[in-house]
């Protein structure tokens, strides 16, 4: 059967792990402790990145949309975890479709003062034929460096 080379999915987010800035103390921790591993549901999860300048001081807004199945999604999306989104933030380590990894939500600068935070939950029932209940997670901050070379 001939696959379809036109075909480029949205998103392109691979894979993405929620780690609660409650429960880090340093850097190495990003990489030591063990978050949240959220499914994601098709190619609908995205991550955003603008910059932005207030009389010529320049910042830098993460937009982080997660999506996955609202069975999936009920195993860790309770109260307790979005007070946490809400109060103290999260991290987000994500793996794009390309392979690059980024980590939203901790930068060098900031360290884990501009963690991510809810922004929206919405749950769906699905909008089109053969889109099952699912939710979207937005999460969002701002700071001062691009997730793309905050190594």
């Amino acid at each position: 059967m001939a696959t379809n080379s036109n075909f480029k999915p949205i998103g392109g987010i691979a894979s993405a792990e929620l780690l609660m800035v409650k429960d880090l103390k340093s850097r190495s921790d990003l990489t030591t402790k063990e978050g949240i591993k959220v499914e994601l549901s098709d190619y609908a999860s995205h991550y955003d990145e603008s910059f932005l300048s207030d009389n010529g001081l320049v910042s830098v807004k993460h937009t982080l949309t997660l999506v996955a199945a609202r069975e999936d999604a009920a195993a860790w999306i309770d109260a307790e975890f979005l007070r946490n989104c809400a109060a103290d933030g999260v991290v987000a380590k994500i793996t794009l479709s390309t392979g690059e990894k980024l980590t939203i939500g901790w930068s060098k600068k900031m360290l884990f003062e501009q963690a991510l935070r809810l922004q929206a939950l919405t749950c769906s029932t699905g909008t089109r034929p053969k889109h099952r209940p699912r939710i979207e997670l937005v999460l969002s901050c701002c700071d001062v460096c691009s997730a793309y070379n905050n190594n």
